[in-house]
C-alpha cells in the first residue's frame, strides 16, 4: 500500500495515543486536517492487516469497535470491562508460558492475544453505591 500524508497523520496519532482508542477518536484527532471518516476507517483496516493495529472484537461492550497500537508486541492479554469498555493490558506469566507450550497438530504458532470479559472495580463499585 502507498503511504500517504494521511495514512502518517493517522498513524502519528495513534503512536501518540496510549491505550485502546475507537475510530471516534481517531476521526476526532485529525478532523482538523480534512482527512474523512471514510479514510480513517480504511487506513485502520490497512493498520491491522500489516499488524500494526490490533481491532478488539468486544461482543459485550456497548461502546463497539476499539483499536490498540501493537508494533513491536508479539503476545499480549488484555482485561476487558464489559460495561464501562476500559481495556487495560496485563501480564501472567503462567498463562502466557500454558499458551506457549500448548502444541496443536498441523499449525504453528506465531503470538497469541487473550481477552478476559467482566467488569472492572468502578462499575462494580457503582453498583453497590
Amino acid at each position: 500500500m502507498r503511504n500517504t500524508p494521511e495514512r502518517q497523520l493517522i498513524l502519528k496519532h495513534i503512536v501518540a495515543h496510549s491505550g485502546a482508542f475507537m475510530v471516534k477518536d481517531v476521526v476526532e484527532w485529525v478532523q482538523k486536517d480534512f482527512i474523512s471518516k471514510a479514510t480513517v476507517y480504511n487506513t485502520l483496516q490497512i493498520l491491522e492487516k500489516a499488524r500494526i493495529v490490533h481491532c478488539l472484537r468486544q461482543q459485550h461492550s456497548t461502546r463497539g469497535l476499539q483499536y490498540e497500537l501493537t508494533l513491536g508486541e508479539k503476545d499480549t492479554m488484555q482485561i476487558v470491562c464489559t460495561k464501562c469498555g476500559r481495556v487495560s493490558k496485563v501480564r501472567d506469566h503462567a498463562i502466557e508460558t500454558a499458551v506457549r507450550m500448548k502444541i496443536y497438530p498441523n499449525f504453528i504458532m506465531s503470538r497469541f492475544s487473550v481477552y478476559v470479559f467482566g467488569e472492572c472495580k468502578k462499575c462494580k463499585n457503582r453498583l453497590t453505591d
